[in-house]
């Protein structure tokens, strides 16, 4: 039961996120067809700023998360009241102080803008709209989590998911009939809290009213105090690229990486959902075995890695032309970019145990430090890089920040402190793993075809996917690496009961 679980929470995860990939693409060259570069670069760039208010959430979301694990899977209905009388209030607190921070900011969003020359009181007002559209998210969190200790984040997913489906096609009806930022984001806020009432009405029907009244544990705040460092890595490695690039390139530039980073962060936030489908699963193993929680690892690692290899190399062939048939030759575009843009996406996806398993462990004191490195090294090459070579420069400073004060130290982590064996066996297959992708990309070096429309594109990608997964398949047969695929026969998951 619980891998289905897994299958149905990923399923649900995954279907809309591809809906919402292909409208958000048919999005982004409406935007820049009828709203221009400028407006497109503002739109993205409060997306980004938003990211960084968030950091008053401080990682209480997961705090609570992992605080839920234990109490759901005995039925303690008392322990977890507690726990979600607690979270509510403190997401409560979290919201205010992400609008009374946004508020803050949006007198000062101006300066985040390169040869700045957009109506300041426009960039307030819409900020502010777009600002309470996304913030009113956090009041559910709690819920959220409860679902997700439950095994049932699948019903939380379908919600937000349609909604977040409603809410691409109601941006591309707006920019079609009013042409303006302003419309586009009030629909947003319309949407999102239409969608919260809907999941209010679900999470009560499902578990009854959250009692607030009782006792609260407010323990989970000293949690999250590790997990606000690990937080701020993650949004330095995803979200400070653009914020560095407006403050110092402009807004053409912007449009130029958030182009690429569009294709690249969909593929990342869809196999990602894999961490999420997993996450209880995988702390239920650690609490119980640590030897099969170790092949567990091994095999989740080889899975990534595989899957890595089949999307980011016919990624890297075909970004470009798809960028230069779709947008009609209006973005700029280069190999290296592809190439780095390509990379960061390999790493982000060979990284989805290591999170997975830091996670469920609850290990987040030991890999602090590590996360502070990096976001020293990512921010400090990107500003030094930038003014050298451009976007180039802060993907560098990215891909060094990932290797050396990611991969490396945190799987030592895991390896050492969490599973308690030696890590020879885990580097030692991703040496092996590497092989392979030289091969690959030496191979489709040969094969050159001009692509004049997006039908041809289309055909020549699946061929080059085809190629590449058939390829990778039969090394891993042959290295005796592709056990993970017998856990994909849909048919005996659905029908296995433990």
């Amino acid at each position: 039961m619980r891998t289905k679980k897994v299958v149905l929470n990923f399923i649900t995860d995954v279907l809309p996120q591809l809906i919402i990939a292909f409208l958000g693409i048919y999005k982004v060259k409406i935007f820049l067809n009828i709203l221009g570069e400028n407006s497109l670069g503002l739109y993205q760039l409060y997306s980004q700023i938003i990211a960084y208010l968030i950091l008053a959430e401080g990682g209480v979301g997961t705090a609570v998360l992992f605080r839920l694990y234990k109490p759901v899977e005995k039925k303690d209905h008392k322990t977890i009241n507690k726990i979600m009388a607690t979270a509510k209030v403190l997401f409560r607190y979290i919201t205010l102080v992400i609008i009374i921070l946004g508020i803050i900011i949006s007198l000062f969003v101006n300066y985040f803008i390169k040869d700045y020359d957009v109506n300041r009181l426009y960039i307030i007002l819409t900020f502010i709209i777009f600002l309470f559209g996304e913030s009113i998210l956090y009041l559910t969190v709690p819920e959220k989590c409860r679902f997700d200790a439950d095994q049932k984040k699948y019903i939380s997913n379908i919600i937000f998911q349609i909604g977040a489906i409603l809410k691409s096609i109601l941006e591309i009806v707006c920019v079609i009939l009013f042409k303006d930022l302003l419309a586009i984001l009030i629909s947003i806020l319309v949407v999102n809290i239409i969608t919260n009432m809907v999941f209010y009405i679900v999470y009560k029907k499902c578990y009854g009213r959250i009692e607030t009244k009782i006792k609260k544990d407010y323990t989970i705040v000293r949690d999250s105090k590790h997990l606000f460092i690990n937080t701020i890595g993650n949004l330095i490695a995803n979200n400070i690229d653009v914020l560095i690039i407006s403050k110092f390139l402009g807004f053409g530039y912007v449009v130029i990486y958030t182009t690429y980073n569009y294709i690249v962060d969909t593929l990342r936030k869809i196999l990602e959902k894999i961490t999420g489908a997993t996450m209880t699963g995988i702390a239920s193993v650690l609490n119980s075995d640590k030897d099969r929680a170790y092949d567990i690892f091994l095999e989740y690692s080889s899975f990534t890695f595989f899957i890595a290899n089949v999307i980011c190399i016919p990624l890297f062939f075909v970004m470009n032309s798809f960028i230069k048939i779709w947008y009609e030759n209006e973005i700029y575009t280069n190999v290296l970019l592809s190439a780095l843009f390509s990379g960061c996406l390999f790493y982000q996806i060979i990284r989805i145990p290591l999170k997975t398993y830091t996670f469920a462990a609850g290990e987040f004191i030991k890999i602090k430090k590590y996360v502070i490195f990096e976001c020293i090294v990512n921010l400090t090459l990107s500003l030094i890089l930038v003014n050298y070579i451009g976007i180039a420069g802060v993907l560098i400073a990215t891909l060094i920040s990932f290797i050396t004060c990611d991969y490396i130290p945190k799987s030592l982590v895991i390896l050492k402190d969490i599973l308690n064996t030696k890590s020879k066996k885990y580097y030692i297959n991703h040496l092996k793993y590497a092989l392979i992708i030289i091969f690959e990309i030496i191979l489709l070096n040969f094969i050159k075809i001009e692509l004049g429309n997006i039908f041809t594109w289309l055909i020549f990608s699946i061929i080059i996917f085809i190629l590449i997964l058939l390829v990778t398949l039969l090394y891993y047969h042959v290295l005796g690496e592709d056990l993970f695929l017998k856990r994909f026969n849909i048919k005996r998951i659905m029908k296995k009961e433990n």
